[in-house]
C-alpha cells in the first residue's frame, strides 16, 4: 500500500497507468521418508497442500513502476516445500512475497533500473543469491556489459505464522554487486562479490540464562565465472558450459555457553575462515531437433581446519536456494538432491544426468555422488535431520527425476502470449546413505506431484 500512495505522489502528469493481475492457484502432494536415515524415531510422512499466489504490477510511466504478491498457505501438516517460502514446517500462513518499486531513467545509461523493497535476490546457479529479502539493488543492463550493486537484510514480520527466518540470518546485513561482459556472442566472463556482517549482541556478563545467539561473524565471498549462458533453458547451443571459482575470507567470534546451572563468566573465541569452493558443468545436445542431452556436474565446498585452528570450511550466503535449471529444461532442481539437500560446505559433488526438454513436457534423470571434503567435520542438510560420523568421507548417492507437462489455454493460444499457463510436475528424489553415516542407516526419499495454474 506504502508503495502504491508513493508512485501516485510521484506520477507524471498525463502519465498513462497500467495495471498487470495474476492469481497463481497450486495444489498437490508431500511424502517423505524417515529424514533421520532410520537412525532416531523419524516415520515417514504424507501431506496435502495447497497455495494461492495473488500479484498486481503497476506500470506508471517508462521505467516507473511497483508490484504487490502475496501467498495464502494451507497444508494438511507441517511440511516446508522449499519453493517460495523460508525452509521451515509449517502447515499454514499469510505472506507477503514483493513489494518493490521501480525507479528507472535515474541516468542516462540504457537499461538502468533501481528497484527498492521487499524483493526476490535472484541469481541463475542459485548458489549465491536465491531468497526474499527487503534490499536496494541498481543495475545496468546492455549487450556488452551488464553490473549491478545492492544492500539488503532478511527481518521478520511477513508471515503469519512468525516462523521468521533462520536464527543465523538475523541481524545479518549484506552487501553485493556483480559485473559481466559478453565477449563474445554467447559468452560471458562474470566477477561477483557480497560481504555479510553480524550485528549481534553477544552475551556480555555471566549469566544463568542462555542468550539466543553465540556467533557473530563478518564474510567476503568473491567468484569469477566463464560460461556460455548455461541455465538459460532456450539457449540452443550444442555445447553449454559453465566454470567458476569461489573463496570466502572472514572472521567470526564465538561466545561460549558457561554453566547452566552454576553460571559463570562468558568465555570469547576469535577464528579466522577461508575456504574456496567451485563448479563445473558440461552439457551437450547432440542434435538440435531431438530434444535429448545429456550433461556433467562438479561442485566443491572446502571444510575442516588447518594445524593452527583456522577454519578452512566454506559457508554459503545464508540467501541461497540452491535451486537451478541446470538440466537444460524448465523445471527448477535442487542441485544437491532434493531428497538430501545438501549445502555446498565440506562437500564434493559429481552429478551426471539425462535430460528431455521439449514443449510441452520434460524430463530429468540425475544421479548425484557425495563425499565430504574433511572426514572429521560435519556436512550441512536441508533434508537430513542426522549428522555423519567421523572418519569416513562417503556420504552417499542420490537418484532424482524430474517429470513436467506443460499446458497453455486457449485464450493464450489466441493471443499468441508466449510460455505455459499450467503446469503439472512431479519430483521424486531418493537419497542411498553411504558408510559416513553408519552401518545402519537406511535409505530415505522425497517426492512432491503437484499442479499449478495461472489465471
Amino acid at each position: 500500500m506504502l508503495f502504491g500512495v508513493a508512485a501516485l505522489v510521484a506520477q507524471p502528469a498525463g502519465a498513462q497507468m497500467s495495471n498487470e493481475t495474476e492469481i497463481k492457484l497450486r495444489a498437490g502432494g508431500f511424502a517423505e521418508g524417515a529424514r533421520d536415515l532410520g537412525l532416531g524415531s523419524d516415520e515417514e510422512s504424507s501431506e496435502f497442500f495447497t497455495e494461492v499466489h495473488g500479484s498486481l504490477f503497476t506500470r506508471y510511466a517508462p521505467g516507473f513502476s511497483t508490484k504487490l504478491r502475496v501467498q495464502a498457505f494451507y497444508s494438511t501438516g507441517e511440511v516446508f516445500l522449499n519453493t517460495d517460502e523460508t525452509p521451515q514446517p509449517s502447515d499454514e500462513y499469510i505472506a507477503l512475497r514483493e513489494a518493490w518499486i521501480d525507479i528507472g531513467a535515474l541516468t542516462s545509461f540504457p537499461g538502468e533500473v533501481m528497484r527498492l523493497g521487499r524483493q526476490r535476490l535472484r541469481e541463475d546457479d542459485g548458489i549465491w543469491f536465491d531468497d526474499d529479502a527487503l534490499a536496494v539493488r541498481w543495475a545496468f543492463e546492455t549487450t556488452l556489459l551488464q553490473w549491478s550493486l545492492g544492500a539488503g537484510q532478511q527481518v521478520e514480520g511477513f508471515r503469519t505464522d512468525d516462523a521468521g527466518v533462520d536464527k543465523d540470518q538475523e541481524d545479518r546485513f549484506y552487501l553485493f554487486g556483480d559485473i559481466g561482459t559478453q565477449y563474445r556472442p554467447g559468452h560471458y566472463l562474470a566477477l561477483r562479490a557480497a560481504n555479510a556482517r553480524d550485528d549481534v549482541d553477544l552475551p556480555r556478563e555471566q549469566r544463568r540464562d542462555e542468550p539466543e545467539r553465540f556467533r557473530e561473524r563478518e564474510f567476503t565471498w568473491v567468484s569469477l565465472s566463464l560460461h556460455s549462458d548455461y541455465y538459460d533453458p532456450d539457449a540452443r547451443e550444442r555445447l553449454a558450459y559453465w566454470v567458476e571459482a569461489f573463496g570466502m575470507t572472514g572472521e567470526e567470534t564465538f561466545a561460549t555457553r558457561p554453566d547452566p546451572v552454576v553460571g559463570g563468566p562468558v568465555t570469547y573465541t576469535e577464528r579466522d575462515n577461508e575456504g574456496v569452493g567451485g563448479s563445473v558443468a558440461l552439457r551437450f545436445r547432440p542434435s538440435l531437433q531431438l530434444p535429448a542431452q545429456f550433461g556433467l556436474m562438479y561442485a566443491l565446498g572446502s571444510g575442516g581446519t588447518d594445524a593452527s585452528g583456522h577454519s578452512e570450511t566454506f559457508e554459503q550466503t545464508g540467501l541461497e536456494s540452491n535451486r537451478a535449471r541446470f538440466t537444460g529444461t524448465r523445471s527448477q532442481i535442487h542441485r544437491f538432491s532434493e531428497a538430501a539437500q545438501f549445502e555446498l560446505s565440506n562437500l564434493h559433488v559429481t552429478t551426471a544426468f539425462l535430460s528431455f526438454p521439449a514443449e510441452r513436457f520434460d524430463i530429468s534423470l540425475i544421479a548425484h555422488q557425495f563425499q565430504r571434503d574433511a572426514e572429521d567435520a560435519p556436512v550441512v542438510s536441508r533434508g537430513l535431520r542426522v549428522d555423519p560420523q567421523p572418519g569416513d568421507d562417503e556420504l552417499g548417492q542420490s537418484y532424482d527425476v524430474v517429470i513436467s507437462r506443460y499446458f497453455e489455454d486457449f485464450d493464450r493460444v489466441i493471443l499468441r502470449e508466449s510460455g505455459p499457463s499450467g503446469v503439472v510436475r512431479l519430483r521424486a528424489s531418493m537419497f542411498e546413505p553411504g558408510a559416513a553415516y553408519g552401518a545402519g542407516a537406511e535409505s530415505t526419499y522425497r517426492a512432491i506431484l503437484e499442479m499449478s495454474w495461472k489465471l
